[in-house]
């Protein structure tokens, strides 16, 4: 019977660890669509595909965006660039940062290869290896990742970990009473 609880223990664990997991991918979606709406980012983007010739490898990319203000909203750079298509652009070592008015709401990607594909009115970008994603509170890993910018959604798959950073402050836990607390003696 201990076995059977056990492995219902873990099944909530899991279930648990599931839920946090789509909330926050939820919750980069909502950032990334606070910080910019797909008609905001298609025209650059595709301008930015076209002006990377086919073939041609390009190391060292640095892409920055500036919102009207002039504020700085993101930042991709890559180790490699290479455009394959007329539609899809190949890269190494890609990392994506979005900015927020807030710092502690900022976003990192990280991605060892990835592709991105101008899919109509957004892109996809697509990644088969161990990708991570990272924000003050949290950091997440998964072995696959794929975000489409039109919809604002993402998912990762296959091996997923996750941390959270202090997540007391943010799930309104109440300590135990000091009376009920182990002593350090």
């Amino acid at each position: 019977m201990a076995s059977f609880a056990t492995s219902l223990e873990r099944f909530h664990r899991r279930r648990i660890a599931l839920s946090i997991t789509l909330g926050v991918v939820a919750g980069l979606v909502m950032f990334a669509a606070g910080q910019q709406t797909p008609s905001d980012t298609d025209p650059g983007m595709a301008a930015f595909l076209h002006m990377v010739p086919l073939g041609t490898v390009n190391k060292g990319a640095v892409i920055p965006s500036f919102d009207s203000t002039g504020r700085r909203t993101s930042l991709i750079t890559a180790d490699v660039l290479r455009r394959v298509d007329d539609e899809r652009i190949y890269a190494e070592k890609l990392v994506v940062q979005m900015f927020n008015a807030d710092p502690k709401n900022d976003v990192r990607i990280d991605l060892k290869t990835a592709f991105y594909q101008m899919a109509g009115q957004g892109g996809v970008l697509r990644s088969t290896e161990r990708s991570r994603v990272t924000r003050a509170d949290f950091q997440i890993e998964g072995d696959s990742l794929i975000f489409d910018t039109a919809k604002n959604q993402g998912r990762m798959t296959g091996n997923i970990h996750m941390v959270i950073f202090d997540s007391g402050t943010d799930s309104s836990e109440v300590p135990p009473p000091a009376e009920s607390r182990p002593s350090s003696k």
